[in-house]
């Protein structure tokens, strides 16, 4: 009759203890590589399977030897702590300490700023603290290869934050939610929306956005297509804007990053009277006074925790051979600057005046 084997059975195999067998077969950072490799190549001549069971509740128990729990570590790697001044990153943030809390664990956040960019030297303070899961998150300069070694770690990315590093990662649903940002604007009487984002974010979402834009178009009669305006730099050139209104004639905008306000004042439109407006991920004060979609950030930070708890609790450790994308659908928020709209309302015409270029705003 077949029967299976027990921890003790590799210990004895393996001359160390059960414990050492346990932290061994976890990959833990106290015990010598040597000593790891020689447990594990006892374990599966053996035929050892540790029972998950057994496994949940030791985890559940080193935890509660804490009073805080164990850590989880976020890395950011925006200079002075800048990343605390913006209300997407505290999104974020609030997700993912209250799901730590939930789950028996607390966090912490570790600069690469405040450690001059030395990623070896952050690898060896997680390693010397014990933390197992890091959620990469708050980063600037993405375009610069990330040289952090997260082998011994198991590891998430929060979004498109670190997005050099080939992780698995939480982030928006950015195709859907510009396709339910065009559902609700058109519920609401708008026949010919339109999207306005910069080239970079849109890049950087993988062309979410600008794919969904196209895709509402397509599916659209003629009379009511509106392409997308996606803008090249930081400026909105209102020479170009103006052409692209005057040519396309959108009664409402779906903008990103951008602040449309200020462009269609310039242009002598009035927002709601005039044109709809409607932000994808504005500012807090934003979404106090507009239309738009909430990313409910706060969901993506703790879909991030479950994810990482989740590899951590069969040890997946380092860069994974195929990459997973967990996507958090956003919400429609309905605001003043997007009315209610008679179908038969138009856009009031445009004034042939072309004002000078406007910086955009966030």
């Amino acid at each position: 009759m077949d029967r299976s084997i027990t921890m003790l059975e590799v210990a004895k195999a393996a001359r160390v203890s059960c414990a050492t067998v346990s932290r061994a077969l976890r990959d833990d950072p106290r015990i010598t590589p040597e000593v790891i490799e020689r447990v594990k190549a006892e374990a599966t001549k053996l035929g050892y399977s540790p029972n998950p069971l057994i496994q949940a509740l030791m985890t559940q128990r080193r935890r509660k030897q804490s009073h805080e729990g164990e850590a989880l570590a976020l890395i950011t790697n925006v200079p002075d702590n800048g990343w605390q001044k913006k209300d997407v990153c505290l999104w974020y943030l609030k997700g993912i300490q209250k799901r730590a809390r939930q789950l028996g664990y607390h966090l912490e956040i570790f600069s690469l700023g405040s450690l001059k960019g030395d990623a070896e030297r952050l690898r060896k303070v997680l390693q010397a603290r014990g933390i197992r899961g890091v959620i990469l998150g708050f980063s600037e300069k993405d375009d610069q290869p990330m040289k952090l070694d997260v082998s011994d770690f198991c590891v998430v990315g929060l979004s498109t934050y670190f997005r050099q590093l080939p992780v698995d990662r939480v982030q928006l649903h950015g195709f859907f939610n510009v396709k339910l940002a065009f559902e609700k604007m058109r519920a609401q009487g708008y026949r010919r929306p339109a999207l306005i984002a910069p080239v970079r974010n849109n890049t950087i979402v993988g062309g979410q956005w600008s794919a969904a834009a196209l895709n509402e178009q397509w599916q659209r009669p003629v009379e009511e297509q509106c392409p997308p305006l996606i803008v090249e730099g930081d400026q909105v050139n209102m020479t170009l804007f103006r052409q692209w209104m005057e040519q396309h004639q959108p009664d409402a905008l779906l903008v990103y990053k951008f602040n449309a306000l200020e462009l269609l004042e310039r242009l002598r439109l009035k927002v709601p009277e005039d044109i709809g407006v409607a932000y994808l991920f504005g500012t807090e004060t934003e979404r106090q006074n507009m239309a738009g979609i909430d990313g409910n950030l706060d969901q993506v930070g703790a879909a991030a925790v479950d994810l990482l708890v989740q590899k951590m609790h069969v040890h997946d450790r380092g860069i994974p051979e195929h990459l997973r994308d967990v996507l958090i659908t956003g919400s429609w928020k309905d605001g003043p600057s997007l009315p209610v709209r008679p179908a038969q309302k138009r856009s009031a015409p445009l004034s042939k005046k072309t004002p000078a270029p406007a910086r955009a705003q966030r």
